[in-house]
């Protein structure tokens, strides 16, 4: 216990309010044997100085400061420099739990798992909690094709991986839902995954954070490309039953765009690229002989009669 160097990436811009409660989490873990990576991408607020004031007083920790370039370019940064066997993203203003770390490392390594993942809890800035991902309340181990179960929440904060994981893999610059993009990558270069069942992760709702914004503006358009870049990775890896669930998600991906965003002439080429991805997806979603006759009434009417399906549905 507590021989590998486990690298924890926090990306950080303009959190000044919950960066310190974020570090300190972080510093008080059980498992000790830790490189902290505070990705600083260019902040404007005293959360740069914050960093550099951690990283004088312990010794674990790292510094980097960078032009802005967003959330993923800060985690790549942080890859870049990382020297553990595993990695560990937090986002600057959550908080982990003391023993997160030892519980995920212990289980990674008594299962020979790539990834281990603990449970989330949503935290309101006034100090309620309520589960927000909590898909099981014990140890549980996802061996072979099973392990895609956990594609239901890409989020890389709640889990631990082996570096080796991230060989050709990084977060897309630019984009929003940067893990919805690649977890199926790493999910796919592990054999196993285990789940902890220990409520271990703190994910912080404010209504300034990206994900307290509007759900259904153009941005959301990358949510969608990233489930259709899901589906075509899993049929390319040939992974039959998970493929058409991510399928099944693209159609209910396009779906909510078609009902919540308004076409425009900025935004119609997008429409355009998404119309088509679901032609695709519905050729081969309406041959599967594991979809029920319902959903396949849907998969066609969205097909052939979007207006009539939107109304419905």
């Amino acid at each position: 216990m507590g021989k590998d160097l486990v690298s924890i990436i926090v990306p950080v811009y303009n959190v000044q309010k919950y960066l310190e409660k974020c570090i300190q989490s972080i510093r008080r873990q059980t498992y000790e044997n830790l490189e902290i990576i505070l990705s600083d991408d260019g902040s404007t607020d005293q959360s740069g100085a914050i960093c550099d004031q951690y990283a004088c007083s312990d010794s674990r920790i790292r510094v980097i400061h960078k032009e802005n370039g967003g959330l993923s370019d800060a985690r790549n940064a942080g890859i870049e420099i990382a020297s553990g066997r595993y990695y560990m993203f937090v986002d600057s203003d959550d908080t982990i739990a003391p023993d997160t770390v030892k519980i995920l490392y212990s289980a990674a390594t008594e299962y020979h798992c790539g990834i281990a993942v603990c449970n989330m809890v949503r935290i309101y800035e006034d100090g309620t909690t309520r589960p927000f991902y909590h898909p099981t309340g014990r140890m549980v181990v996802l061996e072979n094709q099973q392990r895609f179960e956990t594609l239901n929440q890409p989020s890389v904060c709640n889990k631990l991986f082996l570096a080796e994981l991230f060989e050709g893999v990084r977060f897309p610059k630019g984009r929003f839902y940067e893990d919805t993009f690649i977890y199926h990558e790493l999910a796919y270069k592990t054999k196993k995954i285990v789940l902890t069942g220990y409520d271990g992760y703190f994910y912080l709702s404010r209504k300034e954070s990206i994900l307290g914004e509007p759900k259904y503006t153009d941005r959301y358009f990358d949510f969608i490309e990233a489930v259709h870049d899901r589906l075509v990775f899993l049929m390319k890896h040939d992974v039959p039953y998970y493929t058409e669930q991510a399928g099944l998600s693209l159609y209910a991906a396009i779906t909510d765009g078609e009902k919540h965003i308004v076409e425009t002439k900025q935004n119609a080429a997008k429409f355009r690229q998404i119309r088509q991805w679901y032609n695709e997806a519905y050729a081969f979603l309406i041959k599967s002989s594991c979809i029920g006759i319902k959903q396949k009434i849907r998969l066609i009417l969205l097909r052939y009669f979007p207006r009539f399906h939107n109304k419905l549905f």
